[in-house]
């Protein structure tokens, strides 16, 4: 799980929840890790192409839950979310993100070139779309993801943390200035994760949205609890705390 959220964590913008008439459907692609995002408006529903769990969001009524098939567990992460979310005191840090000019064309998409900087350091290059903010309607759901990792990262971590993860951290909500990304880059010129596909009037089941029936509900500390479901096989990891080098929030 906590693999799932780290390659995720990179899209999280507030945008107006749209009302869309079908999925629309968002490939990734990050150090050969391949993830799905389907996005109906406030809904996603993002499956890794190596985790058999899954994520549902509903950010219209702040739920997060991660889903697992095989063992037919249901964890809610709801509660765990504070709002605000909980930010690292961090002193002497100045952080820009700006326009810094436009950019290639993507997908059919024209993007914008946003630079968020940390102390006149480049911490990412960012290759933002309005239209694709408009189209899918994801941004509000994958904010809250990054209110959820924060929430659970600063209370374990020292608050002397790395600059650049910082930065991302404290400006999470800067896609609502620049819209989607569709393409990131670190400090070293690196990509973190490209979007390689997406894909209107998705054929997806509504089913996609909502949580299966019959499976066991079991809220974070309760799964913590359980030494039974701390491992649930081989290659899942059901611990949501993802804990990531940098951060989607980014």
């Amino acid at each position: 799980m906590n693999q799932l959220f780290r390659q995720m964590f990179f899209f999280m913008v507030c945008l107006v929840p749209i009302n869309l008439l079908a999925a629309v459907q968002i490939e990734v692609e990050n150090n050969n890790l391949k993830e799905t995002i389907w996005s109906d408006g406030s809904k996603l529903h993002v499956k890794s192409s190596q985790e058999p769990a899954y994520i549902l969001v509903n950010a219209e009524q702040r739920r997060l839950y991660t889903i697992n098939h095989k063992e037919k567990q249901i964890i809610n992460l709801s509660d765990e979310i504070k709002k605000p979310p909980v930010l690292p005191e961090i002193q002497d840090v100045k952080i820009d993100f700006f326009r810094h000019g436009p950019g290639p064309n993507i997908l059919g998409f024209e993007t914008e070139l946003y630079l968020l900087k940390a102390n006149g350091k480049i911490c990412r290059t960012e290759y933002l779309s309005k239209a694709v903010a408009e189209l899918t309607g994801a941004i509000a759901g994958l904010e809250l993801m990054t209110e959820y990792r924060m929430s659970t990262t600063f209370g374990t971590l020292p608050n002397e943390l790395e600059l650049c993860f910082t930065a991302d951290h404290l400006t999470y909500q800067r896609y609502r200035k620049g819209g989607f990304p569709l393409k990131s880059e670190d400090q070293f010129g690196k990509t973190m994760f490209e979007i390689i596909s997406i894909k209107k009037d998705s054929n997806n089941p509504i089913d996609n949205f909502k949580l299966p029936e019959r499976y066991t509900v079991m809220s974070y500390k309760e799964m913590m609890d359980s030494s039974e479901l701390i491992t649930v096989g081989a290659g899942t990891e059901m611990h949501p705390l993802p804990v990531s080098e940098d951060r989607l929030s980014r």
